[in-house]
């Protein structure tokens, strides 16, 4: 059975722009060691989620890890993890971010909403903790102008609410509500109505600190406790996550994988992809079976609205990947796949958007197929067709044969491909 090398270039799916002839970013881009490991495998393209649906990272990378989605614990789960936070049995977690607002009859209008991870602010030595109908609320500081807030009652909260933060300028801060979705309606009732109490509160405590660069925190992405599956149970293969920030290591202790912080230079985006194969493919030449190996530059670059600035950073991360090539790792008992967890719009409002994106897969038992260049129309014509998210797992296990039929059970828990020998309960003489 071969070993799984996943890379996922974040955001790197895109749209036709006319500053580059009509073309992508990434068909824009001179890619000689993509379009040589296309050539060498299978191609197509995939939506993580569906068709037309614009996923963020975070629900994308549990689809493609094969996790259904209604299983998904909200972001705010995977960040207090990272962060080293993990909420009390009960408790729910949210990030809380420092924005600007502008009071009217109407409510309150996001005036200046800058990236929460960036800059410095004096939230540290702000006291926002308080206690709202017997819900209590408390404010922890991570960050530049972003935190994690901290919800617990006597009586039962729920994580199915929604944001406050609209995540553009011009629009109002919202009000929380319960989801209609929601298991428990009273339960998340009463989790909206104190984060709402919450943030006015907080308004008031902010407007006396001097010198802060904001007025408003704004709550998102709640989540609660959650245990999944773990990733070597359900897959017979011992995983690793080489990938930065709180939420990809949240992700990666829910999931049960090893999570490897290479550190995070965006500014150098060929070296730190380097760095992060390089670090996929030691844990690979020892117990480690499958890696996902990440990089978020081209979400990055697309964000800054430049299409020709993606095409440039693909270009780097390109030269990076031209380790694959050079070693022909794939010829090592190693299943490489490349794709993106989804397309990012580097021209247009969009923060994310709907796109299929490019996917190949070579090594073992994955073949060749016709195509020669990876991109976004190119890949249309591969093998692989068009797949969801919940495919990839599948595809990769059946490459990496891996896969076990759907009527067998060989153990307890629930299998999706071969268990490990250690994992298999044999039959003795009592």
């Amino acid at each position: 059975m071969s070993k799984i090398l996943l890379v996922i270039l974040d955001g790197l799916g895109d749209r036709q722009h006319a500053a580059l002839g009509g073309r992508t970013p990434l068909e824009a881009a001179v890619t000689p060691n993509l379009d040589a490991l296309a050539t060498a495998g299978v191609c197509g393209t995939m939506y993580s989620l569906g068709p037309g649906r614009a996923p963020t990272s975070f629900q994308a990378h549990y689809a493609l890890f094969g996790y259904p989605a209604e299983e998904y614990p909200g972001r705010g789960l995977l960040e207090a993890i990272g962060e080293g936070m993990p909420p009390a049995p009960g408790e729910i977690a949210l990030r809380a971010s420092l924005l600007t607002a502008e009071e009217s009859a109407d409510g309150f209008t996001v005036t200046h909403r800058p990236d929460p991870r960036r800059g410095e602010s004096t939230l540290a030595g702000v006291d926002l903790d308080g206690e709202f109908d017997g819900v209590r609320v408390r404010f922890v500081h991570t960050d530049a102008r972003q935190g994690l807030v901290f919800v617990s009652a006597d009586e039962p909260l729920s994580h199915h609410v929604t944001d406050a933060d609209p995540f553009r300028e011009g629009l109002p801060v919202l009000a929380v509500q319960a989801t209609e979705e929601a298991p428990d309606q009273a339960a998340a009732a009463r989790t909206a109505g104190a984060l709402n109490a919450w943030m006015l509160e907080a308004r008031e405590r902010l407007a006396a600190v001097p010198g802060l660069e904001g007025d408003f925190m704004v709550t998102k992405w709640a989540g609660s406790s959650h245990v999944a599956q773990p990733f070597t149970e359900r897959y017979g293969m011992a995983g690793a996550m080489v990938a930065s920030g709180p939420l990809y290591a949240g992700l990666a202790a829910v999931v049960g994988m090893r999570h490897v912080e290479t550190g995070c230079d965006l500014r150098d985006p060929r070296t730190d992809l380097e760095t992060r194969l390089a670090a996929s493919l030691t844990l690979l030449a020892g117990d480690i079976d499958f890696v996902h190996a990440h990089t978020k530059a081209p979400d990055h670059a697309a964000h800054k609205k430049n299409p020709a600035g993606k095409r440039d950073v693909i270009e780097q991360l390109d030269a990076a990947l031209g380790v694959l090539v050079r070693e022909r790792v794939w010829e090592r008992d190693i299943i490489v796949a490349i794709t993106a967890d989804h397309a990012t719009p580097s021209a247009g409002p969009l923060y994310h958007s709907g796109e299929a994106v490019p996917l190949l897969v070579l090594g073992g038992a994955a073949g060749a197929d016709d195509v020669k260049a990876f991109g976004e129309r190119t890949c249309t014509r591969g093998l692989l067709g068009t797949l969801r998210g919940s495919d990839l797992m599948p595809v990769l296990l059946n490459a990496a044969d891996r896969c076990v039929s759907t009527g067998e059970r060989f153990t307890r828990a629930r299998q999706w491909a071969q268990p490990r020998a250690e994992d298999l309960v044999a039959l003795r003489r009592p």
